[in-house]
C-alpha cells in the first residue's frame, strides 16, 4: 500500500472510529480486530472478525464502522483488483 494510500485510510478510521456509549457504561474494555477487503473503488466488500474484545458493543463498532462503507479510492499506481486491511482496535477507557 502506497504511503500517501495508507494515509487517507488511516484518516477515514479515526473519523469513523468511535467507543459505544453501552461499552463505556459497562465498563467494557478490549482489543477488536477486524480484515476488511475493498475494492478499487474504496467500496468495502466483506468485513471478517478475526479478534474479539469480548464485547459485542466493541466488536460491533469495529466491524460496524466498515460495513457498507465507502472508503477513498485506491491510486491507479497500485495495482490489483483488492485490497486487504488488518485492523485492530484497543479500547481503553480513561478512569478520573
Amino acid at each position: 500500500m502506497s504511503d500517501d494510500y495508507g494515509e487517507q485510510i488511516n484518516e477515514w478510521i479515526q473519523r469513523h472510529m468511535y467507543y459505544p456509549e453501552e461499552a463505556a457504561r459497562n465498563g467494557e474494555e478490549g482489543s477488536s480486530s477486524v480484515h476488511v477487503v475493498l475494492d478499487r473503488t474504496g467500496r468495502v466488500k466483506s468485513v471478517y472478525q478475526t479478534g474479539s474484545a469480548g464485547s459485542y458493543y466493541l466488536d460491533a463498532a469495529t466491524s460496524g464502522m466498515f460495513r457498507g462503507s465507502q472508503l477513498p479510492p485506491v491510486p491507479p499506481d497500485m495495482k490489483g483488483n483488492h485490497f486487504d486491511i488488518d485492523l485492530t482496535i484497543n479500547y481503553i477507557l480513561i478512569r478520573r
